[in-house]
């Protein structure tokens, strides 16, 4: 009996010696440490937290297989990795990424379709589509006794063209919205159709309520000027406050990219005779960035143009500057609702690129009008307006561009 007690003593004692040694392992690598055998250290390491739309993607650290998407490697040397993640019948997405021992880096890829779904969100014209102020709805012209100013509201529908869209006002014997062009007012609850001549001189201009069904519009004309005015000063005082926790060096690299080029005036006698020959009514429109500042939808970073024409990113929270890469034939380029991806429409193509340059990956390939491309507010579809491979004359349509 006093062997087998001393024996269950030296069993207890082993027992919790383990169970410290395991528990004492367990905290090591919970708090990101790796024993290092051959140097007799314990060193630090770090985790990458690496996630996709859509998931299930692989990941690959330095051309080697390590995981899955939306799940954490960690136990990772302190180093810069090649990663690499890819996914059948998606494009593929590569960075360097650095790893720094005691933190996490987060990876968020967004794998596009290399063959997207396009479907029609109108199927009797779209005339002058104009995108709200928040993203969330687009007004656009149909021609016709049948036709008018109709709005469509930018979600997930199904089958958006029957449940989405809602006749603000009808065309009548002396109104077609579809010669009409239109304005948004900052807060998108109210919009102008504007109706001009040839030389652009305007014949009405109708306020339409964007929450109004089939209603009698109000012709502003007395009221124009000082409509617009206010609404600018909207945009400007919004501008203005977004604007202070903005760098000076970003304030200055803007500004001289909007002073106009230097040129000799002409002179009071010749200005005379270009007035008389060629009338040049002020436009109606509305600067919604004025000092020239796009930021994302989070805020937390500027798109800007600078004097030399290209396009930078400065991310507020990395206090970091991106340069786009050159953009030949361009024709615009607006944030993707995510705020990590930009939406670039050059001739002919459309493509999404991350903010800081990287992955640049081309959408759409063909004909599209106007420059009219953006995302919907849930980053599902990019909208663009074309005629598809219809023949010329054919009345342009909205189509949707999945990427789900």
């Amino acid at each position: 009996m006093p062997r087998l007690a001393k024996y269950r003593v030296l069993f207890t004692l082993l027992a919790a010696l383990l169970i410290i040694l395991v528990t004492v392992g367990v905290i090591i690598r919970a708090r990101g440490f790796k024993p290092n055998f051959k140097n007799r250290t314990l060193d630090r390491t770090g985790l990458i937290a690496a996630n996709s739309i859509p998931t299930g993607a692989h990941i690959f650290l330095d051309g080697r297989l390590t995981s899955a998407t939306n799940t954490n490697i960690d136990l990772l040397d302190p180093k810069t990795y090649k990663i690499r993640i890819e996914k059948d019948g998606f494009s593929t997405w590569e960075k360097d990424v650095e790893v720094k021992a005691d933190l996490v880096t987060d990876i968020n890829a967004l794998l596009l379709p290399q063959a997207p779904e396009i479907k029609p969100l109108t199927t009797t014209g779209a005339s002058n589509p104009t995108l709200s102020p928040d993203g969330a709805k687009i007004v656009y012209g149909v021609s016709g006794e049948r036709g008018g100013l109709y709005l469509l509201l930018m979600d997930n529908s199904p089958i958006p063209f029957r449940q989405n869209t809602k006749l603000l006002a009808k065309n009548t014997a002396s109104v077609d919205y579809s010669k009409s062009k239109f304005i948004w007012s900052p807060d998108s609850r109210n919009l102008i159709a504007r109706f001009e001549e040839a030389n652009g001189l305007a014949i009405a201009n109708l306020l339409i309520d964007s929450d109004k069904s089939e209603q009698a519009a109000n012709d502003i004309s007395g009221s124009l000027a000082s409509t617009v005015a206010s609404w600018q000063q909207q945009i400007d005082d919004r501008a203005q406050t977004s604007a202070t926790q903005v760098p000076n060096e970003v304030k200055d690299a803007t500004k001289a990219a909007q002073l106009p080029p230097t040129s000799p005036s002409p002179s009071p006698l010749l200005k005379k005779v270009l007035v008389a020959i060629v009338p040049s009514p002020k436009p109606l429109s509305l600067n919604y960035f004025p000092n020239g500042l796009q930021f994302s939808p989070d805020e937390d970073k500027i798109l800007y143009k600078v004097a030399d024409g290209k396009y930078k990113v400065y991310d507020l929270k990395l206090k970091k500057e991106f340069t786009l890469p050159d953009l030949p034939d361009f024709i615009n380029i607006s944030w993707f609702p995510d705020s990590r991806h930009l939406v670039i429409a050059q001739k002919n193509i459309i493509s999404i690129i991350e903010a800081d340059s990287t992955n640049k990956t081309t959408i759409y390939s063909g004909k599209f009008e106007n420059g009219f491309v953006f995302a919907n507010p849930s980053a599902t579809r990019l909208i663009i307006l074309t005629t598809l491979t219809q023949p010329d004359g054919t009345p342009t349509n909205l189509y949707a561009i999945n990427l789900r």
